[in-house]
């Protein structure tokens, strides 16, 4: 069959399915980059929490009290769209179609 169809088109027939792996190969290696940037930020995050609970439970005192007082001065209007925002960044309420 291949002995059909000239020389060019063979080569040329192996330059696209060349080029077809090289781009599958390389969505494949973004997708395993992406998965051991996760697993690092999260093993990262873990350990500062750790430190954080282990060694300075009097930082993390002050910093709630300036949270609490910080959200506690919001705006309920403010609080509102803040919600409204988070909700929609962490469950994704995109159509495509608008």
């Amino acid at each position: 069959m291949i002995k059909k169809y000239p020389e060019t088109h063979v080569q040329k027939l192996h330059t696209g399915i060349h080029k077809e792996t090289i781009q599958l190969l390389k969505m494949h290696n973004e997708g395993n980059i992406h998965t051991i940037l996760h697993f690092s930020t999260n093993k990262i995050c873990f350990a500062i929490l750790s430190g954080y609970s282990i060694l300075g439970n009097e930082q993390l005192v002050i910093l709630n009290s300036w949270v609490r007082e910080f959200l506690y001065n919001l705006s309920d209007t403010i609080k509102a769209f803040s919600i409204i925002l988070l909700t929609d960044f962490y469950v994704g309420f995109h159509s495509p179609r608008d």
